[in-house]
């Protein structure tokens, strides 16, 4: 990076911390810091330094509001200017057009010609479409990646969070619209279920995926309802459901206001789970379900795990991996391996 690349001195020192952040060799002042693979943690990371290096306060929905490098940097020296205090302000026109109410973000966009193959990512509750950011490195070039951005985080931390499970699987059906080739689904915990929901939606339209993939879930005829409000949930039982996995940071306990924005988040989207209902009638979908968890998962036992078969078609299989709930962030080609083997055997017996 040459610093006449960059407007001003503000522009090249935060130029620094994406790259050290982010791992690049390069960013440039025009850069999208979540189309160059940052994710809600990671927004957390560069908060924090900023925090620390301009001696300011600020959020992650500063960074959600402006995640262009050359508009964060003049939000950073008008925080400067204005000792530290004054509103986030509002987005950038360019920011609006290509963020707001966008429920699917294309991790690799489709090419042109129609028929084209889609697998479709859905996150776990306080999770984000950036979690999959490097999953489109593990794919086949051809196949199209989309994950689902649920409302009330990231670039759309404004919006409300879904009320209901149901109206998450409605948004992203409408967005999807009609795939002309096959449709694979994704999903880990809560969006193991949102995409039961979608897949079973899809059946009865006639039009159901070839394969859902669902991890890190009791299967949903399993789950037991267990009605909550976000009263019930209380900040002190979110950080004890939190350091079950991986924690707070310890510089994160500085900064109150980023934490509460990541509880609010999460706490939104336990009590949609936790209120989800899958009814009483057994709803089998005609098409394999392969399922994954983690062998230490203390939340999802691999005997449930294996239970999916019972909603599933035949071809139903269990893959059990290293790790505790969250195992395939850590494994993700081990995971995005089997995937890809599935997917061809699939093809292979559609060809047959």
């Amino acid at each position: 990076m040459q610093d006449n690349d960059f407007g001003t001195p503000t522009e090249r020192r935060l130029a620094d911390i994406w790259a050290d952040i982010l791992r690049l060799d390069n960013v440039k002042r025009d850069q999208d810091f979540f189309d160059a693979g940052g994710d809600s943690l990671l927004a957390t990371k560069v908060v924090l330094r900023v925090c620390r290096e301009w001696d300011i306060k600020f959020t992650v929905r500063v960074l959600n509001d402006a995640p262009v490098l050359a508009d964060l940097a003049e939000r950073i020296d008008q925080r400067v200017t204005k000792s530290g205090q004054p509103s986030a302000g509002a987005p950038s026109p360019a920011a609006r057009a290509s963020r707001a109410g966008a429920c699917l973000w294309e991790m690799r966009p489709g090419t042109a010609g129609a028929g084209q193959d889609t697998l479709l990512l859905l996150p776990h509750a306080g999770g984000s479409a950036q979690n999959y950011a490097s999953w489109a490195d593990f794919f086949p070039k051809d196949l199209r990646i989309l994950a689902a951005q649920y409302p009330g985080r990231a670039a759309r931390a404004d919006e409300p969070a879904a009320a209901d499970l149901h109206h998450i699987v409605d948004e992203i059906l409408d967005a999807l619209g009609d795939v002309e080739g096959r449709l694979y689904v994704f999903g880990h915990s809560m969006g193991s279920y949102v995409g039961y929901e979608l897949c079973w939606r899809q059946q009865l339209a006639s039009r159901p995926p070839v394969a859902l993939f669902a991890s890190g879930a009791v299967p949903p005829h399993r789950h037991r309802p267990n009605p909550a409000t976000e009263e019930e949930i209380t900040d002190e039982w979110l950080m004890k459901l939190l350091d079950m996995y991986n924690g707070v940071p310890d510089d994160l306990m500085n900064y109150p206001e980023v934490i509460s924005q990541a509880l609010g988040t999460l706490r939104s989207d336990v009590v949609l789970f936790r209120n989800y209902s899958y009814g009483d009638r057994r709803r089998r979908l005609e098409i394999p379900i392969v399922a994954f968890g983690g062998e230490r998962d203390d939340l999802v036992p691999a005997a449930e795990v294996e239970r999916w078969h019972e909603l599933g078609a035949a071809e139903c299989a269990t893959h059990i991996i290293p790790g505790g709930h969250f195992y395939y962030l850590d494994n993700t080609a081990t995971v995005t391996a089997a995937m890809s083997k599935y997917l061809v055997s699939v093809h292979d017996g559609q060809k047959e």
